[in-house]
């Protein structure tokens, strides 16, 4: 689960814009989602709040052999109203899951440049942290150079490490086609680049998004990154590719990943799909051609939806008061299956007298669990949305209260088990990590904890 800093980090970076999966440390975030999530360790309580639109503080309790604890400041220059607390946020935007990878983003953000002025793109995120007891100090910096490029300084101050402390900087270039990023570590005088290329032809400005052919929505990307460190004069190399792409047939996304190390000699792949609105699946073998040794984790995840009812549509009063009609000439009805138990998204239309002939359009779910297909039709039977774009439309209108995440490991012989939710007003998770004793081949209980978050 995100930290609430975490979390609005992630909300600057969509309000300005910035491609977070168009970036190579980035590849393979879903799997590791699915896959080497972390356990909490003992008790934990975080408060967090946000002030104004612009900061925000967040103070942090923890037990773990000992009493400890944190307490964070963060401002960024750009107001962060997309922005919700604990008891208002959907547990998509709040913990680390599947990812899918939309080819389409950019090219709309190209779309609303076009008919929108040019605005101030040269934006900034401060953020520092102090840890008690002792002198841990570590901050943050996010400095938007123009659209398309930014810089980003880590620092950590610790009396434990050499020279008191490490810093970190990374200059990124994030483009439509491509990425890359210079970055330098004052441990070991570490010095690397990395780059980023999306494979396929740039879709056209003036194409409209529904009507892109189904196999088009793939996205092969490749990238590498090379390593210097100075001061021990050892090099590092490592090379990664990506293929995400949807089912023609139900719009459920699918990412392939191929990551090597030839200095190293390993080879690790994944295989990760969204089963269903509300359940992934994810697969990774590790090989070594050095010394033989392989490995295979699997792992999976599954959203358990809540009990409350979904909210019912505006009325077109409520629709004229908000100034929010939009014209949309397709009706599209979806239609799921669970256990032969077909159920419906019901469409409602009205007429909004305030703006002529208008058609506003409103669609609600009603009692439906865990769809597995869909399958858009529309009044003439011809030109409906594309099948994918309905999947990705109820993963995110979804209410979701919970999530179990589940993964294990041939190799190492353990299993970690973890659960994720809300109860009232706070974000909980709770989890385990079971492994066997190699001597004796008894089940043991080596990492538990429980976290509670609270944000407002």
């Amino acid at each position: 689960m995100y930290t609430y800093m975490e979390y609005l980090q992630k909300c600057f970076y969509k309000s300005t814009n910035w491609n977070e999966d168009n970036i190579f440390s980035n590849i393979n975030a879903t799997s590791q989602a699915i896959l080497d999530f972390p356990i909490p360790n003992g008790l934990k309580i975080d408060t967090s709040s946000k002030t104004s639109d612009y900061s925000a503080s967040s103070f942090t309790l923890s037990n773990f052999h000992q009493i400890n604890g944190s307490l964070a400041y963060l401002y960024s220059s750009n107001p962060l109203t997309n922005t919700m607390g604990s008891k208002e946020i959907s547990l998509q935007d709040a913990i680390a899951g599947f990812r899918i990878i939309e080819p389409m983003m950019v090219l709309r953000r190209q779309q609303q440049k076009l008919k929108q002025p040019l605005i101030n793109n040269k934006h900034s995120l401060l953020y520092g942290r102090m840890y008690f007891p002792g002198s841990a100090l570590e901050a943050m910096i996010i400095k938007r150079l123009s659209e398309n490029t930014q810089l980003l300084i880590k620092c950590v101050n610790h009396p434990y490490l050499e020279k008191n402390g490490t810093m970190i900087i990374y200059l990124q270039n994030n483009h439509v086609k491509y990425s890359r990023e210079i970055i330098y570590s004052t441990n070991e005088s570490l010095i690397g680049v990395r780059f980023l290329y999306n494979l396929g032809n740039t879709i056209a400005k003036n194409i409209n998004p529904n009507l892109i052919p189904k196999f088009d929505n793939s996205v092969i990307s490749v990238g590498t990154e090379i390593w210097y460190a100075a001061r021990t004069m050892s090099p590092g190399l490592s090379t990664a590719l990506r293929y995400s792409t949807r089912s023609t047939s139900t719009g459920k996304p699918l990412t392939m990943t191929l990551a090597i190390n030839p200095i190293l000699g390993h080879v690790s792949s994944t295989y990760t799909v969204k089963t269903s609105v509300a359940s992934t699946f994810c697969s990774k073998y590790d090989f070594n051609f050095f010394s033989y040794a392989s490995n295979l984790s699997l792992g999976f995840e599954i959203y358990s939806y809540s009990k409350r009812k979904s909210p019912l549509p505006l009325q077109p009063h409520q629709l004229h008061q908000q100034q929010q009609p939009f014209v949309n000439d397709d009706s599209v009805i979806l239609s799921s299956k669970y256990d032969k138990q077909p159920t419906k998204i019901k469409t409602k239309t009205f007429k909004n007298r305030g703006t002529g002939n208008t058609i506003v359009e409103e669609k609600y779910q009603t009692e439906y669990s865990n769809p597995t297909s869909l399958k858009p039709t529309t009044a003439n039977g011809n030109n409906g949305k594309p099948v994918s774009a309905a999947f990705q439309n109820l993963v995110n209108e979804s209410d979701f209260s919970s999530v179990i995440k589940v993964s294990t490991s041939l190799k190492d012989k353990n299993l970690k088990l973890l659960w994720e939710g809300r109860i009232k007003e706070f974000l909980v998770s709770t989890g385990t990590r079971i492994s066997i004793n190699p001597i004796t081949n008894v089940p043991e209980f080596n990492k538990l904890g429980i976290n509670f978050a609270y944000a407002f």
